[in-house]
């Protein structure tokens, strides 16, 4: 996964945000398998009516990936 985009991922879980990914596009997110990621537990996503999709770290995420 792309530094800046775990950086970014990172911070917002510290402040405890949902990160839409259509802002993370440029990071390169389409070429990261979410659902694999989902499926670890490293990462939550949903749905959002305003925003669409929406991304989070989870805390074995925050952990695994904050070495």
């Amino acid at each position: 996964m792309n530094n800046s985009l775990v950086k970014i991922l990172i911070e917002a879980k510290k402040i405890n945000k949902w990160i839409p990914a259509k802002f993370l596009v440029k990071y390169d997110i389409q070429k990261v398998n979410l659902a694999k990621l989902e499926d670890d537990g490293l990462i939550l996503t949903m749905k959002s009516k305003s925003d669409g999709l929406v991304l989070k770290l989870t805390l074995k995420g925050y952990h695994h990936f904050n070495k």
